[in-house]
């Protein structure tokens, strides 16, 4: 029985991310367990690596901001897992930047998760795996891995 259950979403799939929560939400609820979400601002984004940003180059500017970034990410988290998640429910939220499957393990084991619900898409004709950052976290995990087909 899980005692502490974390929650990997991304705020950019709402969709994907509703149906994660749900079933964490569900676990944590049936387990008496303790529900973290998190998020990850990937090392890309918009196309651009964050070290050409800070340098000036491809259209960055100097004046990048990475904590900004993931400070106004926990932000966005926060409000998602309010309006997602039942009133009186106590939830943590993180709020990382890095390799996405790098900073789930990272976190897991940081806060002893017992369990982790990830989302998977449902594979189309030429692809029957899991994403790559879902097969890592499986793959890698010290602990269960619950994968929520969308």
């Amino acid at each position: 029985m899980a005692t502490k259950i974390l929650v990997p979403v991304d705020l950019g799939d709402r969709e994907t991310s509703d149906k994660v929560l749900a079933e964490g939400v569900g676990m944590a609820e049936h387990q008496s367990a303790q529900l973290m979400v998190m998020t990850v601002v990937p090392d890309m984004i918009s196309g651009i690596d964050y070290r050409y940003a800070i340098r000036g180059e491809m259209g960055g500017s100097e004046d990048y901001d990475l904590k900004k970034i993931v400070s106004d990410a926990l932000e966005q988290l926060n409000e998602y897992v309010s309006g997602s998640t039942p009133k009186g429910m106590t939830v943590e939220t993180i709020a990382r930047h890095g390799t996405v499957y790098a900073q789930i393990l990272d976190v897991a084991d940081e806060i002893g998760a017992d369990q982790i619900v990830i989302g998977a898409h449902r594979p189309q004709l030429a692809d029957y795996l899991l994403g790559p950052n879902t097969s890592r976290v499986v793959r890698h995990a010290k602990c269960s891995v619950s994968v929520v087909r969308l």
